[in-house]
């Protein structure tokens, strides 16, 4: 696979098409969510009933942060809807600009919306291994810990050593086991994606074929997670010195002794031009890297055929 066409390629169509921006940051939304806060006010009379009934204020309290967690948990739903979507409509945008010359809003996001449920049971298919590995690991735990606790009762430094064996067996399970297993599965899904939306494959076909696509091509794929490595080094460092470049001002004046009340405007707008700028930095490294991995899913398996999408009006 030529690397530098690839990469060149990628970058041609994430500046280009700047409406795959959208997407980009769409469908980074599915990897955290924005929590918010509420607040409310009483009376004298209300708070003295409560001191004096503290279950009642409990029962309150309570059926706030129930009310909190449920409208961000249908919050944190929706966001990881839309990045679903988004995830489709960014490899479908890419594929449209190749094959037919432009692509827009509407005609993307139709392909992301028509496979979600495609995406969806892919996602599912690719997190199983890890949650098994993950049940496991936590059995592992509980036998270990639970066969020291009782050996303890025979041999206290048997048991403590049987509990500090099974803890460091366990500890580099987790950390090595499940990251590796994890950066494979990843790796499927990113494939299945795009064997999803450019072949028509069924959530399961798809999985098939993203592993197929990493045994085939384990080198080139190895090689492009090292390029998006260096090239996420390069994003801190970019991202520490717009930071120190935004920060510097207020950094210097900290140092004054009469930093007063005046100061909340502004640092509120430097919090507001950084939160701004890495929204935007986000959003174009998620589409520059969905790109790449949308033409070298091309490249590697010489797929070369139109995509077929429903009409929608741009």
């Amino acid at each position: 696979m030529d690397f530098g066409k690839v990469l060149g390629r990628a970058w041609e169509i994430t500046w280009r098409w700047k409406v795959l921006w959208i997407f980009g940051f769409l469908a980074s939304l599915g990897q955290g969510s924005q929590g918010g806060s509420s607040s409310f006010q009483t009376g004298g009379q209300d708070f003295d009933r409560w001191v004096q009934r503290p279950d009642e204020l409990w029962a309150l309290m309570g059926g706030v942060v129930l009310a909190v967690i449920c409208i961000l948990f249908i919050i944190a739903i929706i966001l990881w809807v839309v990045s679903v979507i988004s995830r489709g409509a960014l490899i479908a945008g890419v594929v449209q600009v190749e094959d037919e010359g432009s692509t827009s809003f509407g005609r993307a996001w139709a392909v992301g919306r028509k496979k979600f449920w495609t995406l969806f049971g892919l996602g599912v298919l690719a997190a199983l291994p890890m949650i098994i590995l993950v049940i496991l690991g936590v059995i592992f735990f509980g036998v270990g810990i639970a066969s020291g606790v009782g050996l303890m009762d025979v041999q206290e430094a048997a048991g403590i050593g049987t509990i500090v064996i099974t803890s460091l067996i366990g500890i580099c399970f987790l950390c090595c086991g499940l990251f590796l297993v994890g950066m494979v599965l990843e790796q499927i899904r990113i494939y299945g994606e795009r064997a999803a939306i450019l072949e028509d494959a069924g959530w399961i076909d798809a999985f098939k074929r993203g592993w197929q696509v990493i045994t085939e091509n384990l080198g080139a794929t190895i090689i492009l997670w090292l390029i998006f490595f260096a090239i996420g080094i390069v994003i801190f460092v970019i991202s520490f010195g717009i930071i120190i470049l935004l920060a510097a001002p207020f950094l210097a004046l900290f140092g004054l002794s009469d930093i007063g009340a005046w100061m909340i405007a502004p640092a509120a707008c430097l919090g507001l031009a950084m939160l701004i700028i890495f929204a935007l930095l986000r959003s174009v490294v998620a589409t520059y890297i969905s790109a790449t991995w949308t033409l070298a899913y091309r490249e590697l398996t010489g797929w070369e055929a139109p995509l077929e999408l429903e009409e929608v009006p741009g």
